[in-house]
C-alpha cells in the first residue's frame, strides 16, 4: 500500500474543495433556470474540470504566452462565477433564516397578543355574570325552586368560567414561547452582532463580507494548492559538471627475453 505523499495530499484536498464550491455555486445556478437542473448539473462539473485543468497547465514552458494568458482568464473568470454561486447561495440562505425568525416572532406576538386580549375580555364577562347569578342565589333562598334553577344557572356560568381560564392560561403559555422563541431566533445572529459592534459596522455589512470570505477561500485554496503541487512534480534540472582529464604518461612495458644470453662485461 502506498504512503500518501505531501503532493498527493494537496492535489486530493484541491479536488475536494474544488467539487465542495463547485457543488454549491452549481445549485445556486439551477435556481436561474428552473426545470434543467441535469444540464446545468454536468456543465457545472465541466467547468470545474476545465478550472482545475486551466491551472495545471499554466505553469508549463512548452505553452505560448497567449495561451497562457487565455488559460488565466478562463480560471479567474470561474473562480468568480463559483465565488459568486457561493455567495448567492449562502446570502439567500441567511437572509431565509433571518426573515422565517422574524416572521415567526411577529406572528406568534400578533397571534398569541389578540387571543389573550379575547380571553381576558370574556373572562372578565364571566366573572360578571357569575357574581350576578351568585346575588340571585342569595335572593332566591326563600323559594327552593328558584334557588336550585338559580344554582344550576351559577354551576354553569363558573364551569363556562373556568373553560376561558384554562384557555387563557394556554393562550399566555403560548405568548411565553412566542417571546422565548423569538430571543432564540435573534440569538442564532449573535456572531455577526458581535463582530458588528466591534468592527462599528452594520450587521448586514459585517454579514456580506463573511459570506465573500467564506466563498473565495475554497476556490483560492484549491487553486493554490493545485499550482503548488503540480509545481512541486517538476523533475528537477540536473547539472553536468565537467571534468578535466589529466594526462597520463605511460611507460614502455619490459620485454621478457627467455633463455637471454647475459653480456660479458
Amino acid at each position: 500500500m502506498m504512503k500518501p505523499t505531501l503532493n498527493t495530499i494537496s492535489y486530493s484536498t484541491a479536488i475536494g474543495l474544488a467539487a465542495f464550491s463547485g457543488t454549491i455555486a452549481t445549485y445556486g445556478l439551477t435556481k436561474f433556470v428552473p426545470g434543467s437542473e441535469i444540464p446545468v448539473a454536468v456543465m457545472g462539473g465541466l467547468f470545474e474540470c476545465a478550472k482545475l485543468s486551466s491551472l495545471a497547465l499554466i505553469h508549463r514552458k512548452a505553452l505560448p504566452r497567449r495561451l497562457k494568458v487565455g488559460l488565466a482568464a478562463i480560471s479567474l473568470t470561474l473562480m468568480t462565477a463559483n465565488v459568486a454561486g457561493v455567495a448567492g447561495m449562502l446570502s439567500s440562505a441567511y437572509t431565509q433564516r433571518q426573515l422565517a425568525a422574524q416572521a415567526t416572532a411577529h406572528n406568534a406576538a400578533v397571534t398569541t397578543s389578540s387571543e389573550v386580549a379575547d380571553l381576558r375580555r370574556q373572562l372578565d364577562a364571566a366573572d360578571t355574570t357569575l357574581a350576578q347569578a351568585r346575588t340571585a342565589v342569595l335572593k332566591a333562598r326563600d323559594s327552593r325552586d328558584r334557588a336550585k334553577a338559580a344554582q344550576s344557572v351559577v354551576n354553569t356560568i363558573a364551569a363556562e368560567r373556568d373553560a376561558i381560564a384554562g384557555k387563557l392560561r394556554t393562550a399566555t403559555a403560548a405568548q411565553a414561547k412566542g417571546e422565548a422563541d423569538a430571543i432564540g431566533g435573534e440569538a442564532e445572529f449573535a456572531a455577526v452582532r458581535f463582530l458588528a459592534l466591534s468592527t462599528g459596522l452594520s450587521t448586514e455589512a459585517v454579514a456580506r463580507i463573511v459570506i465573500l470570505i467564506i466563498s473565495s477561500v475554497p476556490d483560492i485554496a484549491a487553486a493554490m494548492l493545485l499550482w503548488a503541487a503540480t509545481c512541486a512534480t517538476k523533475t528537477p534540472v540536473r547539472r553536468t559538471t565537467t571534468h578535466k582529464t589529466r594526462k597520463r604518461t605511460r611507460q614502455p612495458a619490459l620485454k621478457v627475453i627467455p633463455n637471454a644470453q647475459v653480456a660479458k662485461a
